[in-house]
């Protein structure tokens, strides 16, 4: 998408994928820390899920030293979520906007659903 079109839907846009981004870059890794994941296992998850899925894995993990293991933990988690939200969101979406609210139906699918592929 260009920016133009991203501002075509409107300013609230940005300032949300920011938060949803932020939110996910930040908590996840203490999540994964409570739940005694590894440090590397935690920031692959918050890429993953926080930008876009199994790519920013891909691009993470050599930065960081990931060994193939945690990398592949993590794409399986990603894909495995992912694959339920594309099945579970748009009926979650139904019950949470008017029917007619396509633009709120879109902003909320295109933040909770992580994977580009998906």
């Amino acid at each position: 998408l260009s920016a133009m079109q991203v501002l075509s839907l409107g300013w609230s846009t940005v300032p949300a994928a920011a938060v949803a981004v932020t939110v996910g870059i930040t908590a996840i890794p203490a999540i994964a820390a409570r739940a005694g994941l590894s440090t590397k296992l935690g920031s692959l998850l918050a890429a993953g899920t926080s930008i876009c899925g199994v790519t920013a894995i891909s691009a993470v993990a050599p930065a960081i030293g990931a060994s193939q293991a945690e990398v592949a933990v993590a794409v399986a988690n990603v894909v495995a979520f992912g694959s339920a939200a594309m099945l579970a969101y748009p009926h979650l979406a139904h019950a949470l906007f008017p029917a007619g609210d396509s633009d709120s139906i879109g902003l909320f699918l295109g933040l909770a659903v992580h994977d580009t592929a998906q």
